[in-house]
């Protein structure tokens, strides 16, 4: 049967044999009729919570932190729910009294870059910025004038958060729920948090664990919720969580890029080989300027536990897909999308992190691919760092990768790139990502290293970047299939998860 593939920054139509399941995203639950409405009702009606309005006055002092603008991917042509939410939650404090000059912004970023000025107002509204200009911070994990120590868990792990969010009288947190990974304490704490808090539920002995999209079964989130309770015995906490659809195909782009789903057309094919031969700087620069028509189905309020378990049933119902069974190949398409990447190029770690620490972990209950099996994944793999965004990141791949021979030789270097002034700088000043990140990131991929007996990059340009990351070659799909199952078996059982939207191969009844 014909279908799309994603593959970088084009979109091919590929005949796939009939054996091949091909799995979908649901379609997307239908907008809020009136968001504004909606979030409202949430902060006044909120979930094992008192409401806003008798958790502060006139003397208190507020923080309200947001995510950053790495969801939702891409961004959305919508008004976003964190501005949406903001403009409420502002009015709600100052009905109570609270003085503007009160209230401070934190973009809790963890260890990612920091947002740009239109990125700033697209996640809060232009309005908002306007307003709270001065008074928008921007979260630094590495200094030490900037955290305060509030705890330690049961299991030992130091709870370090931003300051001024702790000592705020009331800590307000505005976020976008947007796979079962985000959200609830792990939005405070990761967010806030400083490097070693960030860092003890980041490394291979955890992530290597998997069921990062099923937080009932994942020692991240175990780890993050025991945090998550030690922050609340410390600091008054409140959450505002949105939840958007999966509406990804917008515009022209949109009606070409959605799934064929057996209705072959002639047209689409002639346009999207068309498109595929257009200069590469332009599909990039399409890539960069597409945005989804995701919008708000749900916000959540109050306390982050109670109020996340709503969010999740609502996240889990649009994203949800019932898979019956493991299989020996599993083949995903792959655009030129992740969250570290706004606004820029996958360079080949993130290509790493996307393959591994994503894909691969879209799943509840087992993963769709059986262990030891076969990943295919059709990107051109490429060999491209943004140097403004991404410079420890083309460090870690020119001058770390070839001296290590597992991952955990990684820990090695962490300190290294923590006392290096000048990449420091461009994180603190600039737009790059903490230096750490990238060993971080690369980390985030050991469950799917694990996992995976082989991965087969189909249509890659780099040779170097196949041999540095450990994958191997095909020119194209027929021939990466072809070599799965000579892995596999020509019986073997194959799968294609059709991927953007992001969804959830559900597997749980399997366990």
């Amino acid at each position: 049967m014909e279908e799309i593939i994603f593959c970088g920054d084009d979109v091919l139509v590929y005949n796939f044999d009939d054996r091949v399941k091909i799995f979908y995203p649901p379609d997307p639950i239908p907008p809020l009729e009136d968001p504004d409405r909606a979030v409202l009702d949430a902060i006044r009606s909120p979930i094992g919570s008192k409401p806003i309005s008798e958790l502060v006055d006139a003397a208190s002092n507020v923080v309200i932190a947001f995510d950053d603008m790495c969801v939702p991917l891409p961004h959305s042509r919508k008004k976003d729910p964190r501005a949406i939410a903001a403009r409420a939650v502002v009015a709600e404090l100052e009905n109570a009294g609270v003085k503007k000059e009160n209230i401070t912004f934190i973009c809790a970023r963890g260890l990612h870059r920091r947002c740009k000025p239109q990125e700033l107002r697209m996640i809060l509204g232009s309005d908002i910025v306007k307003e709270f200009k001065d008074r928008i911070l921007h979260h630094n994990p590495t200094d030490p004038g900037n955290l305060v120590k509030i705890g330690e868990t049961p299991s030992g792990h130091v709870v370090e958060i931003n300051k001024v969010a702790a000592e705020a009288d009331l800590l307000i947190y505005l976020n976008i729920t947007f796979t079962p990974m985000n959200g609830g304490w792990k939005s405070f704490i990761i967010g806030l948090g400083s490097y070693s808090t960030i860092r003890a539920s980041h490394i291979p002995e955890v992530t290597g664990k998997g069921h990062l999209m099923d937080p009932e079964r994942s020692m991240l989130h175990k780890i993050i919720w025991e945090m998550g309770q030690v922050l609340k015995e410390r600091v008054n906490v409140f959450t505002v969580e949105s939840v958007v659809n999966n509406d990804f195909y917008s515009g022209l782009l949109g009606r070409l890029w959605r799934p064929l789903k057996g209705q072959s057309s002639r047209i689409r094919k002639i346009l999207l080989k068309l498109m595929g031969k257009s200069p590469k700087f332009l599909k990039r620069i399409v890539r960069r300027k597409y945005r989804a028509n995701y919008a708000p189905i749900g916000f959540f309020a109050g306390d982050p536990e109670e109020a996340h378990k709503e969010t999740l049933k609502l996240v889990e119902k649009q994203m949800l897909v019932r898979v019956d069974q493991q299989f020996d190949v599993v083949i995903f398409g792959l655009p030129n999308l992740c969250p570290y990447s706004v606004g820029t190029e996958l360079n080949p770690v993130l290509l790493h992190t996307t393959i591994f620490g994503y894909l691969v972990n879209m799943y509840k209950g087992k993963p769709p691919l059986k262990r030891g099996g076969v990943l295919v994944v059709a990107n051109p793999a490429e060999k491209v760092f943004d140097l403004e965004q991404h410079p420890s990141y083309a460090e870690l791949y020119y001058k770390i990768l070839p001296n290590i021979t597992k991952m955990e030789d990684l820990e090695n270097y962490e300190k290294e790139f923590l006392e290096r002034e000048d990449l420091m700088q461009k994180f603190v000043q600039r737009y790059a990502y903490h230096p750490i990140h990238a060993i971080i990131a690369y980390y985030w991929g050991a469950m799917g290293r694990k996992h995976a007996g082989r991965t087969i990059i189909a249509g890659a340009k780099s040779e170097d970047v196949l041999k540095r990351l450990g994958l191997e070659d095909a020119k194209d799909l027929d021939d990466a299939i072809r070599k799965a199952k000579e892995y596999a078996g020509e019986d073997a059982s194959i799968a294609y998860l059709f991927m953007p939207p992001l969804f959830i191969a559900d597997l749980s009844a399997s366990i």
